[in-house]
């Protein structure tokens, strides 16, 4: 490849990092292969060091038409242009005045794509734009700094399709503020650990470049459409999938084992599957994570199975997460641990306030229980001492005493301090109720032949031996539901059982099934009572079927009935992408008042969100396990707004078996009325027990059952008890923090951001809007729309240039949608206010909601950071009854606009990678963001350096460059500088750059010694060192029960964190005061220009 010819003065890039992103700068020469590249910042403003790199790195640029240009005149000032067309030595640049001249390119400059360091020298050599610029950049500006600042730098919570909640955000907050990011989501079912996943998943791909991102989500087969249509529609990561963005199946996870060598991300779902040593894909999936989870630097684990359900399994899922503390081969260590919680537990359940006159009792059974526990013993000391004072419920020294001695408990006993769960108990607003259960009565015809066959084979099997257990659940479940599909004489001879006379009454059995789902008498009931549910406004009705054939025949009779209103739900692996077809039923959540009936089989039982609305469940048929209907109901009362959840069962009166179940699970499990997802593994043994009475006793067995899991002091209870005791000591305390609150003010703002973003983005830089509908024509309508490139005749009206604004914004353009031809690209859908991007017709087209974290709004961040117009303005003002008091005939006031943050650092790991680096870098970034939100301060300072401290109304004003009565401004242009009154020229330019220096000075100066900086970095100070006692608290009590390697661990994790607050103090304690705007003001009783 012949090498390319460069002359000095050429405009070049280098391609290889870190100077890729540097953009364009002035080629220099070259010595012995090496080329020097000069880099440009702004007019005055001090060059940045001059870069050597390899030639053959350094490529000739073509500047783009309406690229920005600055020129040096001869005159001695800075002229800025954009380029109008031109190549190689001479190019035709259009400069203001409609001057449009060629210029050779060894003369112009163009600004590298880095951050403006200060605008004084804009302002100092002349280089200003309109105010109007100025203000609508400085409006965009502070609303982004607002919006990262309620964020706390999680930016992928305000910039998904998502309800913003608390417990969700804290969970995200948790993990992404943390150096450790290995995490168990643990959140009780229907909770939304799918939400918080989704955003840090979001952040990961806003926070890391996309050439080096990498991430994978492993599901069990039925939720991966769920998870990429999650990812999709909620999270806008469509355009990663499959390429940065993988969703692979648990059973497909071996074939994808080389991506995750790569991973910086990996996000298990149904992590408790992996505990199942029976299932060969699971087993192998779980092997393969305990290769690869250690040296993957971002883990979140997602299961709700509570320890005490599965101690074993649970062991499994810990050791991915923390092998040092939960090794594999201690599984009577980790069942000790259980066992110990249980009375600290019960303890910290009873450390409340109220109940000050009994804990002398709960006191003294930990001293006797961990008397070892010297830390422990301290402090129940110091709380029996207060008691015995009598103090008041509300004495602060005994409130006091009794969080720290709760702090203790619960640091101390807790399984692990990266496990977050939420608990229903605590968030009954965050999900429908269940509402009970409501039977319809029928009789079969052909039921009692069937029933007589059952009881014959009952009996006859309990003269066999023994029978495998398989046997007795799957004829258990025939029993109570005879509608599932199944060949009892086909499964006695699959397991063995040859008894001529079992197998001749099996076939019977099959024969009088048959018979019976042929029957029309069920179909009757549900057609009947449909028609009745649908008599409420709004309700929508879910059938839910065990087979397919059924579903079909019930879907059949509805439609006779009901017409369009039903639809089928099917599941259609190998659809092509662009085929609506699979989208029919969801019709049934897009159109609620049109589709109103939607009958499922089994397979909807997994996989599939339902709820929302007035939705209620009518049960076909029972299935014969109470985790099932635990899954049909956990699809109507996830996470998210709807009705409490009525549920009907269609009851065979001639079937007593079934009528005794239903008992069972109404009563006994209270499936109808409360989630039992904790009680998976209780569910399973009590089946087992059940299965072998029933065979042993018929219904009676059942009814038996019943009378054991009811009750206040039944099984069900009685385990549920034990199981809330543990969760508590896991779960997330009470939500302390208010950023949740700052967050819902900020994002109740979207009037002010939209003002923010159209006065920069439309009338500042003029993209184009293209809504949907109508333009919206007040304040509290919002239509969905798209920002457009604009040209005309071919020229951009936009003052971006094409090749710049395609690069910047690239991935804020919508590739499906057809553009007005490619040089006017179309952006996604956008709404301003949440609610209108959460609507299931708004998800369908894609809409978003318009924040930080988006790809548009970063474009425009980073066009704000490199771009220097509206950093400095200049304008004449003037009201014709003012009284100027300077000789000249102008009074100069400077205004300098400063934005404090923490100080930028850099983190520094020996030895621990550069993930690792990153990952720290972010964590110091939103601390530091969440205790210092950006602080707005302007100064407005006098031509004699003094500081104005209440300026006035007319010097304050907005711009305004049409007469209004007395007043009107006249922006600076470089015309209007240079006829600016002789008399101005000779008191105030004369010594120009010194005036503006000492202005500034003075108003730097005036900001540090400001109450508002003052007290802002101190209650940040403040607020740091109350979380840093904490933590050494929480830290303080496991490391007294703790020992070995899992000790040591933890004495290196507090060392890093002390470290890291460090560097956190010192960012809070001398922060950035960058100037964000500089401006010169001149206030006159006359205009000197031509009007």
């Amino acid at each position: 490849m012949a090498a390319v010819r460069l002359a000095v003065g050429d405009f070049v890039q280098i391609s290889a990092a870190p100077y890729a992103g540097w953009g364009i700068g002035k080629f220099l020469g070259a010595t012995a292969g090496i080329g020097r590249v000069q880099y440009f910042d702004a007019p005055g403003a001090e060059p940045p060091p001059i870069v050597e790199y390899s030639l053959m790195n350094i490529k000739p640029v073509r500047l783009p038409a309406q690229t920005r240009v600055y020129r040096l005149h001869s005159t001695g000032r800075w002229q800025v242009g954009r380029l109008i067309d031109g190549e190689n030595a001479v190019l035709f640049v259009q400069f203001p005045n409609r001057d449009a001249v060629n210029v050779d390119a060894a003369d112009l400059q163009v600004r590298w794509n880095r951050p403006l360091r200060d605008p004084l020298p804009l302002l100092i050599n002349e280089a200003t734009e309109t105010p109007f610029l100025a203000d609508a950049r400085s409006a965009f500006a502070r609303q982004v700094a607002l919006q990262y600042a309620a964020a706390t730098g999680v930016t992928a919570a305000l910039s998904s399709s998502i309800e913003l909640v608390d417990y969700q955000f804290e969970v995200v907050r948790r993990v992404l503020t943390d150096p450790v990011q290995r995490y168990l989501l643990a959140d009780e079912v229907g909770l939304g650990k799918t939400i918080e996943a989704g955003v840090i998943v979001r952040q990961y791909f806003l926070d890391t470049p996309p050439e080096s991102a990498r991430a994978v989500v492993l599901a069990p087969r039925a939720l991966v459409s769920q998870w990429r249509d999650e990812l999709t529609t909620r999270f806008g990561l469509g355009d990663y999938l499959d390429d940065f963005l993988y969703v692979v199946s648990h059973e497909d996870a071996e074939e994808f084992e080389d991506q995750l060598e790569n991973t910086g991300l990996l996000v298990v779902d149904e992590a408790h599957h992996l505990s199942r040593f029976g299932d060969k894909h699971e087993s192998a999936l779980y092997r393969l994570l305990q290769v690869h989870a250690q040296c993957i630097p971002r883990l979140l684990l997602l299961s709700a199975t509570p320890v005490l359900s599965d101690p074993e399994g649970f062991l499994r899922v810990l050791h991915l997460l923390d092998p040092v503390a939960f090794p594999l081969d201690d599984l009577d260590g980790f069942k000790r641990r259980i066992a110990t919680r249980q009375v600290v537990a019960e303890v910290v359940a009873a450390l409340v306030p109220e109940n000050l006159w009994s804990l002398t009792v709960e006191l003294e059974r930990l001293q006797e229980a961990y008397g070892e526990d010297i830390v422990l013993m301290e402090k129940i000391d110091a709380l029996r001492t207060i008691i015995d004072t009598f103090p008041d419920e509300e004495d602060e020294a005994y409130l006091s005493a009794l969080a720290d001695l709760r702090t203790h408990l619960v640091e101390c006993y807790r399984l692990h301090r990266r496990i977050l769960r939420n608990r229903r108990k605590s968030l009954q607003w965050a999900t429908p109720r269940r509402a009970g259960l409501k039977r319809v009565q029928f009789k079969s015809d052909g039921a009692d032949r069937w029933r007589r066959h059952i009881e014959e084979l009952r009996l006859c099997l309990n003269h066999l031996n023994t029978l495998p257990a398989t046997l007795r659940s799957a004829l258990l479940e025939h029993a109570v539901n005879p509608r599932e599909l199944m060949s009892v004489r086909a499964l006695l001879e699959k397991l063995g059982v040859y008894d001529d006379d079992a197998l001749e009454i099996a076939g019977a059995i099959d024969r009088s099934a048959n018979r019976m789902r042929d029957g029309h008498e069920r179909l009757d009931a549900l057609a009947a009572t449909v028609e009745h549910i649908l008599g409420t406004p709004n309700a929508q009705v879910v059938v839910f079927c065990s087979e397919r054939v059924d579903a079909d025949r019930a879907a059949e009779r509805l439609r006779h009935l009901l017409g369009v209103q039903v639809v089928r739900h099917e599941v259609c692996a190998d659809i092509e992408e662009d085929d609506d077809s699979q989208l029919a039923w969801q019709k049934f959540l897009s159109a609620p008042t049109k589709v109103r009936v939607l009958v499922c089989d089994a397979r909807a039982e997994e996989g599939v969100n339902l709820h929302g609305g007035r939705k209620v469940a009518v049960h076909f048929d029972m299935p014969g396990s109470p985790n099932r209907c635990e899954q049909r109901l956990g699809r109507l009362d996830r996470f998210g707004t709807g009705d409490p959840i009525v549920s009907y069962a269609l009851q065979d009166e001639s079937n007593p078996d079934e009528v005794a179940w239903i008992d069972s699970l109404d009563a006994g499990w209270q499936v109808f009325n409360r989630s039992v997802a904790s009680l998976q593994y209780l569910i399973e043994s009590a089946s087992q027990t059940l299965s072998e009475e029933w065979l042993a006793r018929g219904t009676i067995a059942i009814l038996d059952h019943n009378a054991i899991l009811a009750g206040p002091n039944g099984l069900v209870e009685s385990e549920l008890k034990r199981i809330d005791l543990q969760d508590a000591l896991d779960a997330l305390g009470e939500q302390v923090s208010d950023a949740i609150d700052l967050i819902g003010e900020r994002d109740q703002a979207w009037r002010e951001w939209r003002v923010a973003f159209n006065g920069f983005a439309g009338k500042a830089l003029g993209f184009g809007v293209q809504y949907d509908g109508r333009r919206p024509t007040n304040d509290d309508a919002d239509e969905a729309f798209r920002i457009v490139y604009v040209l005309r005749h071919g020229v951009p009206q936009t003052l971006i240039p094409m090749g710049g604004y395609l690069r910047t914004f690239l991935q804020s353009i919508d590739g499906d949608v057809a553009n007005d031809g490619s040089n006017s690209p179309l952006t996604h859908r956008y709404v301003f206010r949440r609610q209108n991007a959460l609507t299931r017709a708004a998800r369908a087209q894609g809409v978003r909601v318009l924040r930080v974290g988006d790809p548009l709004v970063k474009s425009l961040e980073a066009f704000c950071n490199y771009d220097d117009r509206g950093r400095a303005f200049a304008m004449w003002r003037v009201d014709r009854e003012y009284e100027v008091q300077d000789p000249s005939g102008a009074d100069l006031y400077f205004r300098f606009d400063f934005i404090i943050r923490p100080a930028a650092f850099v983190a520094t790991l020996n030895g621990r990678g550069l993930e690792a680096q990153s990952i720290l870098e972010q964590v110091l970034t939103r601390k530091s963001q969440a205790l210092f939100a950006p602080l707005f301060i302007r100064i407005w300072v006098d031509g004699a350096g003094s500081i104005i401290s209440n300026p006035s109304e007319f010097m304050a004003a907005p711009y305004n460059d049409i007469w209004k009565g007395t007043r009107c401004d006249f922006n600076l242009n470089p015309r209007r500088w240079r006829d600016l009154p002789h008399a101005v020229q000779t008191s105030w330019l004369r010594s120009w750059p010194v005036l503006c220096a000492e202005a500034r000075r003075h108003a730097e100066v005036t900001v540090r010694q400001s109450e508002a900086y003052c007290q802002h970095v101190r209650q940040a100070l403040t607020t740091l060192d109350r979380e840093v006692c904490l933590r050494h608290a929480q830290t303080e009590s496991r490391l007294a029960r703790l020992e070995g390697a899992h000790r040591q661990r933890e004495l290196d994790e507090r060392a890093s964190d002390d470290a890291l607050c460090a560097a956190i103090r010192s960012a809070l304690a001398e922060p950035e005061i960058d100037l964000d705007v500089a401006g010169a003001v001149f206030l006159a009783s006359d205009s000197p220009f031509e009007q």
